[in-house]
């Protein structure tokens, strides 16, 4: 159940963020086993954001949380994707753009605790 956190230092129209966000779907499904139907994404609009210690009108941070161990490539690829469809919907240019991946061996979903590596 992938958990993608979305901060835009810009005001974002409704309109808009559903298209980013349909997009980041897309991306994430060149990651084996991440499915847009099982995947959480919190958008936050117009958050005071710096760089460098100066306050930026236009950045976006993507943090991205899943469970398992993805390869490199699959990564890298949506990585680029993800970052590409940001640029193309919001017009932020790419040097102000960032992504971070969290794999993580466990979660709690459905009302269980589950992990990669035990069971009960």
């Amino acid at each position: 159940m992938p958990y993608i956190t979305v901060n835009t230092a810009k005001k974002i129209e409704p309109d808009a963020e559903q298209k980013l966000v349909d997009a980041i779907g897309v991306s994430l499904s060149s990651i084996p086993g991440k499915d847009v139907q099982w995947t959480m994404v919190a958008v936050n609009n117009a958050v005071n954001m710096y760089f460098g210690g100066k306050k930026q009108d236009d950045m976006v941070f993507l943090d991205v949380k899943y469970v398992g161990k993805q390869e490199y490539h699959r990564k890298k690829e949506f990585t680029r994707s993800a970052l590409a469809a940001v640029h193309e919907i919001l017009g932020t240019p790419m040097d102000r753009i960032c992504l971070t991946i969290s794999e993580f061996n466990n979660w709690g979903a459905l009302g269980d605790f589950r992990d990669l590596y035990y069971g009960d």
